[in-house]
Parts: C-alpha cells; sequence; structure tokens
C-alpha cells in the first residue's frame, strides 16, 4: 500500500513531464504517456481502496525543518480520501481517454497532456495530505493548471482572458486560505487537519479564532467551487477545451473547495460557520439554477448547473449533514463528468458548434450519445431511480430538518429548476429538425472505442450506483446515517418536477410561438439579460474592482509620485545651492581664516581623543 500512495505522489508529475518530452519528439506519445499515467493513478487508488482496513495511513513528514522552526507535510489517507482519489483519477482516466479524438487534431496535445497530468496530480496532493500548508501547496497547483488549461488556446483572447480571470478570482480567496494559515500557527499552534477537529471537537480552540479561521477557509473555497460571489470565473472557464471543463467540473478542482469544509467538518460544526456555508449555497443554487435556464451555450448551461448542484452538496455540509453534502458530491462529480464528456461529443459531431439553438435534430445522427446524455439529465434533475435522486433528496430532507426558512426555499427551488434547464438543453440539442444547415448532414461521427466508450461507463456507472448508496454513506461517514424523514417532500419534489417538465416540453415542442410572445415582453426581456448575465456579479465585481481599487490605487500612486517624489528631486537643486553657501563660507582666500579653521579642527580632535581616553 506505502508504493501505491507513492505513486499516487509521484506519476502525475513524471508522468506531465514525460508527455511533453516524449510528445514533442512524436506527437501520439504524448496522449500513450496520459493514458498509461491515468490507468496508473487509478488502479492504484483502487489498491488503496481494497487494502483499506478502516485505519487510516498516516505519515508525518517534516518539510522545513530549521532549529525550532517546523512545516511539516504529512499524509493522511482516510474514508473521504479514498472517495475522492477515486473519483479525481478514475474521472480524470476516461477524461483523458475521450481526448484521443477530441484532441486528435490540435496541434499542441504535449502540452495538452502533461497540464492534465499535473492538474489531476494536484488534486491527489490536495486530497492525501495531513497538513493544511501541504492542502494548500496541491489547491495552488491545480489553480496553476486551471489557468493554464482554461487559456489553452491562448492565441485566443477570450480564452486568455477567462484564464487570467480564473486565476485572480481564485486566488482572492487564497489570500483568505494563507490568513487562515497564519491564524492558526499563531493562535493554535498547528494547521493539521486531523489535529483540528480533535482539537474543536474537545474545545480547545478560542470559539472567535475557530470562526475567523472557519470563516477564511470558506472563502477560498468559494473560490475555488465557483461560489457567490466568486462564481463568473467557472462560466467564462467554458473557454477552454470541453475535456477540461469535465476534468475541471466533475473530477478535481470545483470539489476541491467542497473537500476542505468537508474534511475540517468537525472544526466546522466546532463553529457557527456552518450557517453562513449553508446561506452562501442557498443563494448560489439559486443564482446558478435560474441563470442556466436562460443560457444559449451548451457548455454555460452545464457551468451554471455546476454551480447550482456545488452549491446544494454545500448546503448538505451547511445544515451539519456530512453525509448528504458528500454524497451528492460524489453523484454530481459522475454525471456531471458523463454530462460533459457528452456535450464535447455533440460539439465534436456538430463541427464545434456550441450554441444550442443552432442545433436541433441530433438524436438521428448520434442516438447514443443522446441516449447517454439522456441518463446524465436525469441524474442531474434528480429522477429515479438514478443517483442523483437519491443525494438531492437527502440534501432536501437535511435542509428541511435542520436548515433555516431561507435554505430550505432556496436550495428547493434550486433543486426543482434542474428538471427545467436540463430538460430545454437536451431538447434543443437532440430533438427538432436542424436549425443549422451547415451542421444538418455533414457530422463528424464519435467513435466507438475512444467517446462512446467513457460515456457509456460513466452512465452504467450514474444508474447502477444509485444501488449502493447507503454503503456510499456508510463508507464516507464511518456509521450508520440516520436521514430525516420529512413526510410529503419526495412526492412534492417529484410532483413539482413532472409539473415543470411538462411545461418546457410543452413551450419547446408545440409552443415555440407562445415562448416567442412571452420572450418578446418588455418586463420578460430585461428579467432575460438579468439572469442571462448572471445577475451582473461580473459586471459588479469589474466596476468595483476598476473605479475603487485600480484608480483609488492610480490615483494614490499619481498624487505621491506627484507631492512626494517629485518634491524630493526638484528640492536637489535647493539643498545643493544651500549647501554650495554653507562651505562657501570658510573659503575666503583668507590665510589667517584658514589657520584658525585649522587650528579650530586641531582642538576639537584632541578634545574628542581626551575625553575617549577618560572614558576608558
Amino acid at each position: 500500500m506505502n508504493n501505491a500512495v507513492y505513486i499516487l505522489l509521484v506519476a502525475p508529475f513524471v508522468g506531465a513531464a514525460l508527455a511533453y518530452i516524449l510528445g514533442k519528439l512524436k506527437q501520439p506519445l504524448a496522449f500513450w504517456v496520459a493514458e498509461i499515467t491515468g490507468a496508473i493513478l487509478f488502479l492504484a487508488s483502487v489498491v488503496i481502496f481494497l487494502k483499506y482496513s478502516n485505519t487510516p495511513i498516516n505519515y508525518d513528514i517534516p518539510w522545513i525543518h530549521y532549529g525550532n522552526f517546523i512545516i511539516p507535510f504529512g499524509i493522511y489517507i482516510d474514508h473521504l480520501s479514498i472517495i475522492m482519489l477515486l473519483i479525481a483519477t478514475g474521472l480524470g482516466f476516461l477524461d483523458i481517454h475521450f481526448a484521443h479524438d477530441y484532441m486528435g487534431e490540435d496541434p499542441d496535445q504535449p502540452r495538452y497532456y502533461s497540464k492534465v497530468l499535473f492538474f489531476i496530480g494536484g488534486m491527489i496532493l490536495l486530497v492525501i495530505t495531513k497538513n493544511l500548508i501541504g492542502a494548500f501547496v496541491g489547491w495552488e497547483f491545480m489553480g496553476l493548471a486551471s489557468y493554464a488549461l482554461i487559456s489553452f488556446w491562448y492565441y485566443k483572447k477570450s480564452a486568455a482572458d477567462a484564464g487570467m480571470q480564473a486565476f485572480l478570482y481564485t486566488r482572492l480567496g487564497d489570500i483568505f486560505i494563507l490568513a487562515a494559515i497564519a491564524l492558526l500557527m499563531i493562535f493554535v499552534g498547528t494547521t493539521n487537519l486531523v489535529e483540528l477537529n480533535h482539537l474543536a471537537d474537545a474545545g480547545q480552540i478560542n470559539k472567535t479564532v475557530a470562526l475567523v479561521a472557519a470563516l477564511f477557509i470558506f472563502m477560498g473555497a468559494i473560490g475555488k467551487s465557483g461560489q457567490f460571489p466568486l462564481y463568473p470565473w467557472l462560466m467564462n472557464a467554458m473557454e477552454g477545451p470541453t475535456t477540461v471543463s469535465a476534468l475541471i467540473h466533475g473530477a478535481t478542482m470545483v470539489n476541491s473547495g467542497i473537500y476542505i469544509v468537508a474534511r475540517l467538518f468537525d472544526f466546522y460544526s466546532y463553529t457557527d460557520a456552518l450557517f453562513v456555508v449553508a446561506n452562501v449555497a442557498a443563494l448560489s443554487a439559486f443564482i446558478g439554477s435560474t441563470s442556466a435556464l436562460v443560457q444559449k451555450e451548451i457548455k454555460k448551461i452545464l457551468a451554471y448547473s455546476t454551480m447550482s448542484h456545488l452549491s446544494i452538496a454545500f448546503v448538505g455540509l451547511g445544515v451539519g449533514s456530512l453525509a448528504a453534502g458528500m454524497l451528492h458530491l460524489v453523484n454530481h462529480a459522475i454525471f456531471k463528468a458523463l454530462l460533459f464528456l457528452a456535450a464535447g461529443a455533440v460539439i465534436y459531431l456538430a463541427h464545434h458548434t456550441k450554441d444550442a439553438w443552432k442545433l436541433g435534430g441530433l438524436v438521428k445522427q448520434a442516438p447514443f450519445v443522446a441516449l447517454f446524455f439522456a441518463m446524465g439529465s436525469l441524474s442531474l434533475a434528480g429522477v429515479p431511480p438514478f443517483s442523483g435522486f437519491f443525494s438531492k433528496e437527502l440534501v432536501i430532507a437535511s435542509a428541511w430538518e435542520w436548515g433555516n426558512g431561507f435554505t430550505k426555499t432556496f436550495v428547493t427551488i434550486a433543486a426543482l429548476l434542474s428538471i427545467a434547464y436540463i430538460t430545454r438543453l437536451w431538447i434543443l440539442i437532440f430533438l427538432g429538425e436542424p436549425r443549422n444547415e451547415d451542421i444538418a448532414g455533414s457530422v463528424h461521427k464519435p467513435s466507438n472505442l475512444w467517446m462512446r466508450l467513457p460515456l457509456g461507463i460513466l452512465a452504467f456507472v450514474t444508474l447502477f450506483i444509485s444501488i449502493w448508496q447507503s454503503n456510499i454513506i456508510h463508507f464516507i461517514v464511518g456509521k450508520e446515517v440516520v436521514e430525516p424523514e420529512i413526510v410529503g417532500l419526495t412526492a412534492f419534489m417529484l410532483t413539482g418536477m413532472l409539473v415543470l417538465f411538462l411545461i418546457v416540453v410543452g413551450l419547446y415542442i408545440k409552443g415555440l410561438n407562445l415562448l416567442y410572445k412571452i420572450a418578446s415582453h418588455h418586463f420578460v426581456q430585461t428579467i432575460h439579460q438579468i439572469l442571462f448575465n448572471g445577475y451582473y456579479v461580473e459586471a459588479m465585481i469589474t466596476w468595483i474592482s476598476k473605479n475603487i481599487f485600480v484608480n483609488s490605487m492610480a490615483k494614490a500612486a499619481r498624487w505621491f509620485d506627484t507631492f512626494v517624489i517629485d518634491y524630493i528631486v526638484n528640492a536637489t537643486v535647493a539643498m545643493s545651492l544651500y549647501t554650495y553657501k554653507f562651505f562657501r563660507f570658510g573659503h575666503s582666500g583668507r590665510i589667517g581664516t584658514y589657520m584658525g579653521q585649522f587650528v579650530l579642527g586641531v582642538a576639537i580632535i584632541v578634545i574628542a581623543i581626551l575625553l575617549i581616553v577618560k572614558g576608558l
């Protein structure tokens, strides 16, 4: 098992270097290095899972040791880590496999596969480290890789800008993580994740310090997991390849924020921070679900759904149910990877057309892709017997049992709207007739081995993993969980979803004329623009950053340059003149004056020497 841990730590970074070097020699080698490395990582995770005996793998490794100053690293793998490892490596491997065709025509494949392996390596480092400092290193590795992958097609301004935005937004959250690390080091004396939970359970941490640290860490999670208000980067990240979107939204980065809160769940429970987590998440879920209703691009609809469903998982944690939050995270990772890869297959066969309104009728050209997309959609919507139904219902029930009015209202609305926006997307892509003549009859057929196989595996898993939902909960939590029972909740949710489903089907299949008439109303257009632009949060952040921070700093710098730097420079002329005039008094040209100055100088030196000698 130790060997498996070492493989997980080393293999992704060695593979990243080899993929780039060998790929430069012969481009197909980049894929095969990535494919083999991905398979090895997944097998190592499976070995750890099969050999795990309820005793955490626990190594203490001093990273920096100077005198009494020690920065520890350490490895800690338990149930929670293993679940995250299986997600990161399993979905990462399928994503690499799918990219064989999707990225097959790209001339920069060595660079692509190198960055993907580095990305997966960052996630692995995050989930197996024992210390918040080590976790932060993995956290930053993913931030760097996400920037590089989102802006992979850097020659497109939109992609370069999206990568920079993702970097800046997530760095803003990371500043708070650093502040939390400093706070814990100073006031608690440790950043060991396991010890923090134990100290919190024992009540040995000052509650104010714990609350501030927990909120700071949550701010970092808000940035990484695309929560309000730092979510705009998640939508613009769609400028990267769709396989990158599947990695970010399914296997790695956005899951890291939820993981870090789940890892410190006892620490959060000790404070009142979970109240903040639940309410911010409920608001984020509502914003994501309502904004997804009106988007045109396939990937942006799925991106807003990611925001919404990650928020639903956060709500589960926020209302005090580790089981509900983590179960939905697991299920979401699987069906969202399926949906993004299926979207990639659609974009591939439609000659990289991303606008859902320009598609239509693709069920005839790609029935298997339509089927797999439908299975992912049903799981996202929470339709039984797909896995999303069980975890979403558990979160909603937990929110109604332990949450406040704001939380349970907004998360319920968000959960219900899932079926509306995903049904709309499926209808626009697959039903009706093609709305773009360039696409009709001339599509790239996705290959069975490279594209349909990963989709089929993920569709199979999202359907049949529902059988083991209770086992997954027990494995994550390590004990039996008493699930809340809200009378009539399931019937209410299923009825609400059925009504929304019928409305969407009626509008988008039979009632397009009515839909156009409704959309032409001025009030509806205003609401549409608000939702389409994500409630203008990005515009507000941009305005505040530009007009308050950047312009204020520019004005302050200009004032300092004008009234301080320029004053000092200009004053040197006057100072030189004064210095010249002062010393000029001693240069009269008279020998008597010079001799008097000489005698005075000698006298001062003699007196100084006598004083020094006397002092000794």
